[in-house]
């Protein structure tokens, strides 16, 4: 079970249909530029060993050269010389997130009957998403909106869901099943809508849908707010996820 690579191969895909975007396997690290999805956590590097640590200043200026932001992704414990380079840099430990997973007969599913979770098929379904996540992690719908597109829907394995209630968009989710494993991102609730369970259920059906498919482990990075419900749903932690960022910078 290897959650980096289930979170990789998505990213992968995807970069291979957004504009501009790059996705390079390097020395040590993955070099990622999504110049149309410019969020922290995407843009920059995703280090693999501590050969990266000599490249964090090439890259960066790369990533500069390109207009997206630049962030270093490690996994706690593995790669010290990468840590120890990023902090005489200035870089800054920003974010700590658990890279969990759950397997078929891990996974609890929910009681949450007045929802009705729906695959997202059209235009006007993707807009309606977009616009859930865009509120529940309170960004700017452009900053997301160029991964709410057809084109980007149509990639083989990707599914996008919304989660309802009496006719209510509430939540949103997405599931990407590459080779054994599925991977959640984007998984949103309005921010009115919280704390009913509604997130919950979109991601398991996200889940389930990529068992479905063929996948024998579903994976995700989970924010601080999401880990305990994760962990309601079976998801146990396998990494440990530490992002370092420049003070002030995005």
């Amino acid at each position: 079970m290897n959650v980096h690579t289930a979170l990789e191969g998505p990213l992968e895909r995807l970069a291979g249909v957004l504009e501009g975007a790059r996705f390079e396997r390097r020395d040590g690290y993955t070099f990622q530029a999504f110049p149309t999805f410019p969020v922290r956590d995407l843009n920059g590097m995703w280090v693999d060993s501590d050969a990266a640590a000599t490249h964090i200043e090439e890259a960066r200026a790369e990533a500069g050269g390109i207009g997206t932001p630049f962030s270093i992704m490690v996994r706690e414990g593995r790669s010290p010389a990468v840590e120890k380079a990023a902090l005489r840099l200035g870089f800054q430990q920003t974010l700590r997130m658990p890279g969990m997973a759950v397997t078929p007969d891990e996974l609890r599913e929910p009681a949450t009957p007045d929802v009705e979770v729906v695959r997202v098929e059209t235009a006007d379904g993707l807009a309606q998403a977009l616009a859930v996540s865009a509120e529940g992690f309170g960004i700017p719908v452009d900053l997301a909106a160029s991964v709410y597109s057809l084109e980007v829907a149509a990639l083989d394995g990707l599914e996008y869901y919304l989660a309802r209630v009496h006719g209510r968009d509430v939540a949103t989710a997405a599931g990407f099943t590459v080779d054994e494993s599925v991977a959640i991102f984007s998984v949103a609730t309005a921010t009115d809508q919280r704390g009913h369970g509604y997130g919950s259920a979109v991601t398991v059906q996200a889940v389930l849908d990529g068992f479905a498919a063929g996948a024998g482990f579903a994976a995700l990075q989970s924010s601080p707010m999401g880990e305990s419900v994760y962990k309601r749903l079976g998801f146990r932690e396998v990494e440990t996820y530490v992002l370092y960022t420049v003070s002030g910078k995005s």
